[in-house]
């Protein structure tokens, strides 16, 4: 059986190839572009590598702990959108925005929950507590 969590890991991979490329696309325009988007566009990526090893780790974990499958689809699905909003906001738009903080927000409120979720499931295992 394929884990559910392959489909988001797949997702999120193809937008780590696009953050990393308009990264790569900034340093190649050089001056080109404003300091603000430069730098925002780099915080993007980097917050993006920071957050989401963790949140792919947490997801397969509940879902070979025995997470519901619905649950794992909907924790999976509200991060990729957490993710893109938060990519959203942070390079199109500078300082505080709705996008921003909804995704960045959100991603750790998903966190959170998936952290929560396998203590939780730690402890009800035979044997894990």
């Amino acid at each position: 059986m394929v884990p559910i969590t392959l489909l988001y890991a797949g997702l999120l991979g193809l937008l780590a190839v696009f953050l990393a490329n308009l990264v790569l696309y900034v340093r190649l325009r050089g001056g080109e572009q404003p300091a603000w988007r430069a730098d925002a566009t780099l915080r993007v990526q980097a917050n993006f590598v920071e957050n989401v090893p963790i949140g792919l780790i947490l997801l397969y974990l509940l879902e070979v702990a025995g997470a519901a499958p619905v649950v794992v689809h909907v924790l999976g699905a509200s991060f990729v959108v957490c993710r893109l909003l938060h990519a959203w906001g942070l390079g199109r738009y500078p300082g505080a925005n709705y996008p921003r903080l909804i995704g960045a927000q959100g991603t750790f409120f998903l966190l959170s929950i998936m952290g929560m979720g396998a203590v939780y499931l730690w402890l009800m295992t035979p044997g894990g507590s």
